[in-house]
C-alpha cells in the first residue's frame, strides 16, 4: 500500500470504519505529504440519482435557489448562499473580476452556486462527474453545464478563474485534477477552493470526520499541503477557518474530557450516512453532557472569558487560492 494521494510508502494504517452498512474503509496517515486518506470508489452519480441519500441536501438546495434565480432576485441569491462560509468565499473571490472574465465551476453539483453568476450576467459554466446532476442543473439554470467528460469544457479553456467547492477530498487523485485546472487557466488565473482539514477530526482517537463519511470524502488535507506540493506552479495562499468561540469551546471541552465512538452504520441501499444520535434516544450521559456544555457556554460569556478560548477549525475550513505563474 502506498499513498493514493503522493505515493509514498511511508504510511501508517490508523484502523477501520464503517459508515455505511457492508462497505468498510481503513485509513491511513501518509507521513511525507500529511494526508489522510482511504480507498476511492466512484459513486457521486448512485448519490446524485437516489434521491434518499445523502446528497438529497443539494435537490434542497436546488429547490430554494431556484426560486431567487426565477425571480432574478440576485441578491436574495447571494444571501442565501452565503449563510455558507464556502459559498461566500467563491462569491467574495470572483466579485472584483471583470464581467468578460471567463469562468469554470468544477463539481457544480446541481447548479446552485453557479446559478449566482449565470444571473449576475457571468461568462461561466459548470461541469460535474454526475449527469443525474448535469441533466438536472440544466433543466434548472440553463444550459451552461456538462458532464466532465464533455469536450466543451477544453474548448472554452483557457479560464481567468476555476473554482470548485468540497470536492477535493471527493475526487480519487487530488494532485493530478489540480494539475489539470491549472493547464486550463491563463497565466495569472486563479483557481479557489476549499478542502477538509485532517485537525477538523478534534477528538482523541478520531479516525474521519464525521459529516463526511466515505466512500464520498476520501482525502482530509493538512494545512500547508498545497504550498508544499504546487508552489513550483503557482503562487499559493491557505488560510484555516476557525469556529465560532462558543464552538471553539465546546470542541474544547469534547478533545479534554471524550473519545471518538466509531459511527453505527447505516443501511447500503439507502445510502444515507451516519448522523448523530437524535437527542430522544440519547444516553443519560451524553444528554447531561449537553447540559454541561450549554452552562460552559453561558459562563464563559457571563465572565466575559469566551474571546479567550483557543480557536478550533472547522472540518471543511483551508481555503486555498493558487495563482497560476506565467
Amino acid at each position: 500500500m502506498i499513498c493514493r494521494v503522493c505515493g509514498s510508502a511511508n504510511i501508517t494504517k490508523l484502523g477501520k470504519v464503517e459508515y455505511y452498512r457492508e462497505i468498510s474503509h481503513e485509513i491511513y496517515d501518509c507521513h511525507d505529504c500529511g494526508s489522510r486518506f482511504t480507498q476511492h470508489f466512484d459513486i457521486a452519480e448512485s448519490l446524485h440519482a437516489n434521491p434518499n441519500s445523502g446528497y438529497g441536501v443539494y435537490r434542497e438546495i436546488a429547490q430554494k435557489i431556484r426560486k431567487f434565480f426565477d425571480a432574478k432576485d440576485l441578491n436574495g441569491l447571494g444571501t442565501e448562499l452565503s449563510t455558507l462560509s464556502k459559498y461566500k468565499f467563491i462569491i467574495d473571490a470572483i466579485a472584483p473580476y471583470r464581467k468578460d472574465a471567463r469562468i469554470l465551476e468544477v463539481a457544480c453539483s446541481r447548479g446552485y452556486l453557479t446559478s449566482y453568476f449565470i444571473l449576475a450576467g457571468r461568462d461561466i459554466v459548470g461541469t460535474d462527474i454526475s449527469k443525474s446532476a448535469v441533466d438536472s442543473a440544466n433543466a434548472d439554470f440553463g444550459n451552461h453545464f456538462f458532464t466532465s467528460n464533455d469536450p466543451a469544457i477544453v474548448e472554452y479553456a483557457p479560464y481567468d478563474v476555476i473554482y470548485h467547492v468540497g470536492a477535493i477530498g471527493c475526487v480519487g487523485d487530488p494532485v493530478g485534477l489540480t494539475h489539470s485546472l491549472l493547464n486550463m487557466l491563463k497565466p495569472g488565473g486563479k483557481i479557489f477552493f476549499n478542502a477538509p482539514n485532517i485537525n477538523g477530526c478534534w477528538l482523541r482517537g478520531q479516525l474521519w470526520i464525521d459529516f463526511a463519511p466515505p466512500p464520498d470524502v476520501v482525502t482530509l488535507y493538512s494545512p500547508g499541503f498545497w504550498t508544499r506540493t504546487f508552489s513550483s506552479e503557482a503562487f499559493v495562499r491557505e488560510e484555516v477557518e476557525n469556529c465560532p468561540p462558543e464552538e471553539s469551546l465546546v470542541i474544547g471541552l469534547r478533545k479534554l474530557m471524550r473519545r471518538w465512538k466509531p459511527p453505527k452504520p447505516e443501511s447500503k441501499t439507502s445510502l444515507t450516512c451516519y448522523q448523530d444520535t437524535p437527542d430522544q434516544i440519547r444516553t443519560f450521559f451524553e444528554r447531561a453532557w449537553r447540559v454541561a456544555e450549554r452552562n460552559a457556554v453561558k459562563a464563559a460569556k457571563r465572565i466575559d472569558a469566551i474571546s479567550y478560548v483557543p480557536p478550533q477549525p472547522t472540518p471543511y475550513g483551508i481555503y486555498v487560492t493558487l495563482t497560476k505563474k506565467d
